[in-house]
């Protein structure tokens, strides 16, 4: 199959440019957009004192190098930036803090854009979500909000129906017997129920032109996460995906290019 060379599909950076800097990091969101990432993507929780931080667990145990486990909803920012979350993974990162969401906000360079994903699903987070956007000077269509929990989808659409909100969908979440055409129809279900405008599915065989084309016909955009093959991201350009999240961003676009240049010939 020849690769779709006129593809506009957006190279997301999961975590930041977390194959070599600590996820969800300031230096990390850097780096991925010197690797030329298009958007980054990063998770966000509320803390005890009403400020939204990014990172991905709910603890943060996994994340520091003595294994400090504080639990982020419950716990101020002073106390939370207090903690290393660099040196677990390189020495290079000692004393790298945990940034809250206006700082994120501050490093996006001109026309890039971040994808927030929303870990922490209380109603009071998304109401903070939407002043914090609101009062930044970042372009709406510069953001997307994604969720696995579908009522945090809905709210988010509630309370920011400006900005592109998607379903955050995990194949591994099916039973394992599951026949693709029901699990297809499953989540095309759940899709219509949703007030959002598309999904982000992890990169799976279930994905396919019949998936593909009822999205389209329901005027949903289609993109997909965990994608570090290069094989997986050919075939799901060759689908029209709007956007791929990886954790290597440069490695990815370097390599589809590689394909480009060689069907070229």
């Amino acid at each position: 199959m020849q690769t779709n060379t006129n593809t506009q599909t957006i190279i997301v950076a999961h975590r930041g440019a977390s194959y070599a800097a600590p996820e969800n990091t300031i230096p990390s969101f850097e780096l991925a957009f010197k690797e030329e990432a298009d958007f980054i993507e990063g998770d966000f929780w509320l803390t005890k004192d009403n400020e939204i931080v990014c990172i991905h667990d709910p603890d943060t145990k996994r994340v520091t190098e003595k294994k400090i486990k504080i639990k982020v909803r419950s716990s101020e920012l002073s106390e939370l930036k207090k903690l290393d979350v660099g040196s677990w993974k390189s020495n290079n990162y000692i004393g790298t803090t945990i940034p809250t969401l206006q700082e994120v906000l501050g490093i996006i360079p001109e026309g890039k854009g971040i994808y927030i994903e929303i870990k922490d699903d209380r109603e009071i987070f998304i109401e903070k979500l939407r002043e914090i956007l609101n009062q930044f000077p970042i372009q709406k269509d510069r953001i997307r909000i994604i969720a696995f929990n579908p009522n945090a989808v809905q709210s988010a659409k509630k309370y920011l129906p400006e900005i592109e909100t998607y379903w955050l969908f995990g194949w591994y979440f099916s039973k394992k017997k599951c026949l693709k055409s029901l699990a297809q129809k499953r989540l095309m279900q759940t899709l219509k129920t949703l007030n959002c405008d598309g999904i982000d599915v992890n990169a799976a065989p279930y994905i396919d032109e019949k998936l593909v084309k009822s999205l389209r016909v329901n005027k949903l955009d289609f993109c997909a996460y965990d994608v570090d093959k290069v094989e997986d991201a050919i075939r799901l350009i060759n689908l029209g995906i709007d956007s791929i999240t990886t954790n290597s961003p440069l490695k990815m676009r370097e390599e589809i290019k590689k394909i480009i240049a060689i069907e070229r010939k």
